[in-house]
């Protein structure tokens, strides 16, 4: 079975698009190594990230990566559970934040505007990772 985990944490200070390109790249490097899939959300100092895969490796991502980060602070767990599937199998770490960062990194990825897309709501309409990732998303493009 697969495994998911959801937190929000604030940013120790504002970053800007050079470094979040560069925590995406790293992120998805290590993501695919470690076959992780996920998302990562960033605005207004807040992070939002959605971890999904085997259960010692998202854990181990977490618990001995991101919450060391000196780059977070105040972490909150905000879902921890097993599932049946992957909600984002084809990233192996999605984006999404105020700005456009795609021109900054050297791999592609696919946006966060395709949780609005009706392909992605017949696909994983139940899924918990991807209603807390709209909600937040919608949340984010109103900050912005």
């Amino acid at each position: 079975m697969l495994f998911q985990l959801a937190y929000v944490s604030l940013s120790r200070l504002p970053l800007d698009e050079t470094t979040l390109s560069d925590i995406l790249e790293v992120s998805q490097r290590n993501n695919a190594r470690d076959e992780i899939t996920g998302i990562l959300m960033y605005h207004d100092e807040i992070f939002f990230q959605v971890l999904e895969g085997d259960r010692s490796a998202v854990e181990k991502c977490y618990y001995e990566g991101i919450s060391h980060d000196p780059r977070h602070k105040s972490l909150s767990l905000m879902w921890a559970d097993g599932v049946e599937s992957r909600t984002f199998s084809d990233w192996a770490m999605g984006y999404v934040g105020p700005e456009v960062i795609g021109r900054y990194t050297k791999d592609s990825f696919q946006s966060l505007s395709y949780l609005k897309s009706d392909e992605a709501v017949a696909a994983n309409s139940n899924g918990v990772a991807l209603q807390l990732a709209r909600s937040v998303f919608s949340d984010f493009q109103r900050r912005g």
